[in-house]
């Protein structure tokens, strides 16, 4: 009998664990914190390590997404995945560094085939000339589920200075 639970438990342990890891909850913390590491850079990496970012950040954003920060005006709007893809590939060339912190995950709000994280960021990008993003920083990210998995359709930052 003993040994027939001692499989029997661990198989129950296992099935939680991939039932929780696959949750759309843990699987939307999950891109959002690689969203994060996606965008964030190192002074010291190279050129080719920043570029590998635009790819992907490619599998991480809808076709559209629409972007709503307070703190640079020309990034407001909605913008096709390809001029995302151009406006990275340009911060990746011109930064110094940028870094991009989760310091709290408020909420995750999974309803079907979309989900919303409310977060605090610690976000500073260095430019040669100023610092588009230094602070704390309020982050609604929705996220939405297509054929290929959870793509980011909206980013909304609010400065929290």
């Amino acid at each position: 009998m003993k040994r027939i639970l001692i499989p029997l438990a661990a198989i129950a342990v296992i099935a939680g664990f991939l039932v929780w890891w696959f949750s759309p909850t843990q699987v939307v913390k999950r891109r959002t914190n690689r969203l994060m590491d996606v965008m964030s850079m190192s002074e010291g990496s190279s050129p080719a390590t920043r570029q590998l970012g635009v790819y992907s950040l490619n599998g991480l954003i809808a076709r559209e997404l629409v972007l709503d920060t307070p703190t640079i005006s020309d990034a407001n709007g909605i913008f096709e995945r390809s001029q995302i893809e151009s406006g990275f590939s340009w911060l990746a060339g011109n930064a110094k560094s940028s870094t991009l912190k989760i310091e709290d995950i408020d909420s995750i709000t999974v309803n079907g085939n979309e989900a919303t994280v409310n977060a605090t960021v610690d976000a500073v990008v260095i430019l040669s000339d100023y610092r588009p993003a230094d602070g704390r920083y309020h982050v609604e990210l929705d996220w939405r589920k297509e054929e290929d998995g959870w793509r980011l359709v909206r980013a909304l930052w609010v400065d929290l200075r």
